[in-house]
């Protein structure tokens, strides 16, 4: 039986059940997503209200109207009226918190993970140069996607491995796509001034976290999403890049620079558990 699946005021289908099964266990479906199959007639319910999705106890929830055509992929008329539950705001400092605790027993996936990543994104372009720098923009985009969910599983307390490095190929034209456009487009605010390229950076920082949730979207979608959820949260964003300011100075000045294969993990992680914040509180009936 062929499944259907909102998010973020977009349909998405039609998947197999064990597909949809797979998301709710990867932490891509939230008990809020809505979800519906040809059995259902008109009405959406949440993912929550599909025992079999084992979201654990079910609680009544409004649900939306939506005619789907099976095979396309159609905007959602009606407005989502199920949302996830907001986590409000969270401090820097305890985002911080929860990034040491995601990480105990895993630091060596995350170092590992984190001195591949530079070594297939660094390595190509410093041997052999021109061809290096071709295959480093072809490749970054998917390996950022990997790396992002890899840190998003070890934030949501999920089976972290190496191997979901390359996952982001599976997405590749995606992938891709976002990481051409969301690079050309900083480089243009950038051409005005540094500030709008700086804003133009923040803007676009959720755009692999996103795509490793839901890589089934395209890359000007990510990007969109990226910017709406973003609205508000900038100033935070930078604020917690600037709280890893000195670990970052003393990793280079201190250890030339091997203490980095710590401190990104710890960025990473407290980036992924930023993401969680602000995607669940994004709103797109209010952006």
């Amino acid at each position: 039986m062929n499944w259907y699946y909102g998010i973020h005021d977009k349909q998405y289908g039609p998947v197999d059940f064990t597909v949809l099964l797979q998301m709710a266990r990867e932490g891509r479906l939230n008990p809020e997503d809505l979800v519906w199959n040809q059995t259902m007639g008109e009405t959406w319910v949440a993912a929550r209200n599909i025992p079999e999705l084992n979201f654990g106890e079910m609680t009544p929830s409004p649900v939306a109207p939506a005619p789907v055509t099976e095979g396309t992929v159609d905007r959602i008329q009606e407005p989502v009226a199920v949302q996830p539950t907001p986590m409000g705001y969270i401090e820097n400092k305890e985002l911080m918190s929860r990034a040491r605790n995601s990480l105990k027993g895993q630091w060596g996936v995350g170092i590992a993970a984190c001195l591949l990543y530079l070594l297939f994104t660094q390595l190509p372009s410093s041997i052999i140069l021109f061809f290096g720098a071709i295959a480093t923009l072809i490749i970054t985009g998917p390996l950022m996607v990997g790396l992002s969910r890899i840190f998003l599983n070890l934030s949501r307390s999920r089976v972290a491995e190496i191997g979901q490095l390359f996952e982001g190929f599976q997405c590749f034209g995606s992938a891709l796509g976002a990481y051409f456009l969301s690079t050309l487009f900083i480089f243009l605010w950038s051409l005005l001034l540094i500030v709008p390229g700086i804003i133009a950076i923040y803007s676009y920082s959720m755009i692999y976290f996103i795509l490793s949730d839901h890589p089934e979207i395209s890359s000007s979608d990510a990007i969109t999403l990226s910017k709406e959820m973003m609205r508000g949260y900038k100033w935070q964003y930078f604020c917690l890049g600037l709280r890893f300011l000195g670990w970052i100075l003393l990793s280079l000045l201190l250890t030339l620079g091997i203490g980095m294969l710590w401190v990104m993990p710890y960025m990473q992680t407290s980036y992924a558990h930023f993401y969680q914040m602000v995607r669940s509180n994004y709103r797109p009936d209010v952006v």
